[in-house]
């Protein structure tokens, strides 16, 4: 069944009554936030997981809330989610996941039991890691396998673009504005730390704190890097909102921004 993303992220924007919200869509980032992205790079190398952290954990839960009422949104509109069956991921590039999409395709996402984290990466107090009261494809869904279930439509479908880093700010700029900005320190974390560190943490980083570029003797391609530590924490808000004027110069500059009341 083909269904415009779009429309389906309107219809929760107008579920959740946020008539004066944002869609941002459609716009791969022409550049990033180095300097943000170094400081949240090295914030989330540093910091302690905090599952049990009472601030935290509640930003935490209110985030997977919000994401069972995305996909419950996405359900109710025709989309149908399965959880990929076999090994590897579901979709090679951003590319493949959107024709999918496009076609009418049922959305495959990679089950969190297959691999979450570093290799045997297990953590009882992830509240990520609680059953989220919903099925997926027939099967108990963990609040992380419905995080990435809307994250895979509303963030990478929605916008469209790559997974490389200026397309995975994209992605987590475009999601962000589904969510509301009581749980955006946990948001911001969640999406944008953990790619931060990959492309910014100290594995990569040189002495001087250059980076490698492809060609470079001591480039690690992506497929060869770490994953990074699952760690349960907040963002600072003073970051958060570096990083929304950040997304809304991009997608002023592309065009792209549209505003739900004019849509409804």
């Amino acid at each position: 069944m083909v269904v415009d993303v779009r429309e389906v992220a309107r219809a929760y924007l107008r579920r959740v009554n946020w008539g004066s919200g944002v869609l941002h869509a459609g716009f791969e980032a022409s550049d990033i936030p180095e300097e943000l992205v170094r400081k949240i790079a090295g914030r989330f190398h540093e910091q302690p997981h905090r599952p049990n952290d009472p601030e935290a954990r509640d930003q935490y839960l209110q985030m997977a809330d919000e994401a069972r009422a995305q996909l419950s949104c996405m359900t109710d509109m025709g989309i149908k989610v399965r959880l990929y069956p076999h090994p590897g991921q579901p979709y090679g590039t951003s590319r493949e996941l959107c024709d999918a999409l496009d076609a009418g395709k049922d959305l495959y996402v990679y089950p969190t039991e297959h691999g979450h984290g570093p290799a045997g990466y297990e953590d009882p107090d992830n509240p990520l890691l609680l059953r989220s009261g919903v099925e997926i494809d027939g099967a108990r869904a963990l609040h992380n396998d419905v995080l990435r279930a809307t994250h895979d439509y509303f963030g990478h479908y929605l916008a469209r673009a790559p997974f490389n880093l200026p397309g995975e700010l994209s992605v987590a700029y475009a999601h962000l504005g589904m969510f509301s900005p009581e749980v955006h320190g946990a948001v911001l974390n969640e999406f944008v730390g953990q790619i931060s560190w990959f492309y910014y943490g100290p594995h990569i980083l040189r002495a001087d704190g250059s980076v490698p570029r492809c060609g470079d003797d001591d480039w690690i391609p992506p497929s060869e890097r770490p994953f990074a530590d699952q760690k349960v924490n907040l963002m600072p808000s003073e970051w958060v909102a570096e990083f929304l004027e950040w997304g809304r110069a991009q997608s002023t500059a592309h065009d792209v921004v549209e505003r739900c009341e004019e849509l409804v």
